[in-house]
């Protein structure tokens, strides 16, 4: 993208959901490495809890994402008219 000198201030909020899309990824893998370490006769450190932890963190983060960039948009809206 090129460089302008536009105040990017109203555009919506992208990083809750690349951040709960990360976790979400994360607790998949660590939830597959979980059983992975069964096979070899291992346990993972709180195999279920951090799988649990990070799809509720990224839900949460997904929910609150949503709501903010719906509030900033009605606000944006309410300025414009």
């Amino acid at each position: 993208m090129a460089h302008d000198e536009k105040d990017d201030s109203g555009l919506p909020a992208v990083w809750p959901f690349t951040l709960a899309a990360f976790l979400i990824i994360v607790g998949l893998v660590w939830f597959q490495l979980g059983f992975a370490f069964e096979d070899v006769g291992r346990v993972l450190w709180a195999h279920y809890g951090v799988f649990w932890g990070c799809l509720f963190v990224g839900l949460v983060l997904i929910i609150g994402g949503g709501i903010w960039n719906t509030v900033q948009g009605r606000r944006r809206r309410a300025a414009l008219q």
